[in-house]
């Protein structure tokens, strides 16, 4: 099965251009997340604070499969500037096996070190199923929160600096924040499918958002240097898993 990904960036492109692009980025997000708003979806793109809003598709026999929208927004810490990353993924059901977004936005994340060397680049995330969750600890001991490790400060006031743009959460445990997040569209039996497998990440995730069928999530964070992103993509290539 030969899947092929584009990338464009939304943020560089002509106001026409964006305007039509976002209605079909629109249309496809509304068969993942039925239960949006386009306004959600606008503001999610449109972020002032956006120095590029790189856009991946997938594509399967000339058919949009897939996409991930990954913003990458220039914020301020304690005065100094940093860079935070974010992403509204989607797949159609039959190709979430693949894992496609991970590898794409790893290569997101290259390119933009690469261009901004000294900055520091984070990646900040709500993840609303254990699933997820897990294809991201797993390939990472620098993504947190996890079981058993102490989050370290820097990575909680960045948390803190993502809920400060006025994202609703609550503290559930110490570093622990859990807010609402965009439901994708999936069955009852989908969701029980998420939490089959038990392992130490899926247990950790289940213990802090039990109610993650309802819509919440749990929000994550991850220093992007070049340490983290060799070892994401040397485990994520072997297939090794990191607990």
């Amino acid at each position: 099965m030969k899947i092929t990904e584009t990338i464009v960036d939304f943020a560089k492109l002509s106001t026409q251009k964006k305007h039509n692009f976002f209605q079909e980025i629109l249309s496809f997000d509304r068969q993942i997340f039925p239960h949006s708003s386009v306004e959600e979806l606008y503001d999610y793109m449109y972020d002032i604070n956006a120095v590029s809003v790189p856009v991946v598709q997938y594509h399967h026999n000339g058919r949009l499969i897939g996409q991930n929208v990954i913003p990458i927004l220039q914020l301020q810490l304690e005065g100094k500037p940093i860079y935070v990353v974010t992403s509204r993924a989607g797949v159609l059901a039959e190709y979430r096996h693949k894992n496609l977004t991970l590898g794409s936005a790893i290569r997101v994340a290259i390119r933009h070190r690469l261009r901004y060397p000294k900055a520091p680049l984070w990646f900040v995330s709500t993840l609303m199923q254990p699933k997820v969750y897990t294809l991201f600890a797993s390939r990472s001991q620098y993504f947190f929160p996890r079981h058993n490790v102490v989050m370290p400060d820097v990575h909680r006031k960045i948390i803190e600096l993502m809920l400060s743009r006025n994202q609703q959460a609550e503290e559930r445990s110490d570093g622990i924040y859990v807010c609402r997040a965009v439901m994708p569209k999936v069955t009852p039996d989908q969701l029980i499918r998420l939490r089959n497998r038990s392992d130490d990440h899926i247990r950790f995730f289940m213990q802090h958002v039990p109610d993650y069928f309802e819509g919440k999530g749990l929000m994550c964070v991850c220093l992007l240097d070049f340490k983290t992103i060799i070892e994401t993509t040397w485990n994520l290539t072997m297939g090794r898993y990191v607990h």
